[in-house]
């Protein structure tokens, strides 16, 4: 048992004769290597530098930064212009929105004015209708007064104005033999004159001591 058992042992210990493979025997990128593919043979290319690699990936990198900044210039271009749209339209709206507002103090300040001036014109118009009525009182006295003092007037006048008419009538006595023509003549009057203030008719006959109105 112990034998077995250190013979495991030593076979475990023991190292393989060669622990490698030839890289070179398989290696894929050998220049020489040719691999075969059904009847054909294929050569492998020849080693590719790496800074083409980093050139294309380079190239593709900076279209790519042009491609997504030409589209993004586009994209921010439509927008501004949407934006400057809607400016406009904003500033339309503001500039008609102020016109509105100023029409409309306008129409407030002239509503206060007109406001004030009926005020003023109520005062006014109270203060004339109390005039009105303190006249109208004060006519309606003058009324009853001169009313009242008219009778009076007319009966201290009446005999002072009876007594200047006969004061200024003239009369004449007829005497024999005078004829009405006459008698106007006289006087400076027409026929048809003291025919109308005596009330005589065309062709009346005068007699003598009648009295005749030959003067007004």
């Amino acid at each position: 048992m112990e034998g077995n058992d250190s013979d495991i042992m030593d076979k475990l210990n023991s190292k393989p004769e060669k622990d490698y493979f030839d890289e070179k025997e398989y290696s894929p990128w050998d220049k020489n290597q040719k691999v075969k593919f059904g009847s054909k043979m294929f050569k492998v290319p020849e080693e590719i530098p790496f800074s083409w690699f980093g050139i294309v990936f380079l190239i593709l990198i900076f279209l790519f930064i042009l491609l997504f900044f030409r589209s993004g210039s586009s994209i921010d271009e439509k927008q501004i212009a949407a934006l400057e749209t809607r400016l406009k339209k904003l500033e339309d709206r503001t500039v008609k929105f102020e016109a509105v507002d100023e029409r409309v103090t306008q129409i407030w300040e002239q509503a206060k004015s007109f406001e004030q001036f009926k005020e003023r014109f109520d005062r006014s118009e109270a203060s004339m209708t109390l005039r009105m009525d303190h006249i109208a009182k004060g006519m309606d006295s003058l009324q009853k007064n001169m009313a009242e003092a008219r009778p009076r007037k007319v009966e201290s006048s009446g005999p002072a104005k009876v007594s200047k008419q006969s004061a200024k009538q003239r009369y004449h006595t007829v005497r024999a033999g005078e004829t009405l023509y006459g008698i106007s003549r006289q006087y400076g009057l027409t026929l048809k004159k003291i025919q109308l203030l005596n009330k005589l008719a065309k062709g009346a006959v005068i007699r003598p001591g009648q009295k005749l109105l030959v003067g007004p």
